[in-house]
């Protein structure tokens, strides 16, 4: 009877860890990759530009990313349209570690299909700024952006699944370089 008992309580508790060992509602069945930011290049916040003196402007911060749809369990990828195949982004944000700009959360469309990439642009900052920091930068200061993408899985229709989250880095040197698109 003893015997019986061990056996029963032995199953009930090799259930109960394949039970948690599986997945949960926080868990993912697919990972967001970055793959590259600018073409892994550093990026030059221009301050100015004053290469034609009749149309002077304040640039627009805008990098390329390229992002991968990886299967979590390192499978091949899942078919389109079959649950957990696709991620679709939702919003950014990027923060500076010396906070030379205010922080950017912005909307983000954008899809990924299971074992493929894609690339977006994003903003990195937000060009009303620029004109003060034109008279009070003495020269060019280097710091790093943080870059936090949102999106979800698809589970089974728009709007439904797990959310994803990827994190980049990117070396942005500010300043006055003002002679045409120094990113190019």
């Amino acid at each position: 009877m003893k015997t019986l008992r061990l056996l029963a309580l032995a199953a009930i508790v090799t259930a109960g860890l394949l039970a948690v060992g599986g997945c949960t509602d926080q868990s993912t069945r697919a990972i967001l990759t970055i793959q590259s930011i600018n073409d892994g290049n550093a990026y030059f916040s221009d301050l100015i530009n004053e290469a034609d003196t009749a149309h002077v402007f304040i640039p627009v911060d805008a990098v390329t990313m390229k992002l991968g749809n990886i299967q979590n369990d390192g499978g091949p990828p899942l078919a389109p349209g079959t649950p957990f195949s696709t991620i679709y982004l939702t919003s950014y944000t990027v923060t500076y570690d010396n906070g030379i700009y205010t922080p950017i959360n912005a909307g983000l469309n954008g899809v990924v299909a299971s074992g493929g990439t894609t690339e977006i642009s994003i903003i990195l900052s937000n060009s009303s700024e620029k004109g003060a920091l034109l008279f009070t930068l003495g020269g060019t200061v280097t710091t790093t952006a943080r870059i936090t993408l949102h999106g979800f899985v698809q589970a089974n229709g728009a709007n439904n699944g797990e959310p994803v989250v990827a994190i980049g880095a990117l070396t942005v040197q500010v300043g006055n370089f003002g002679d045409g698109d120094v990113n190019q």
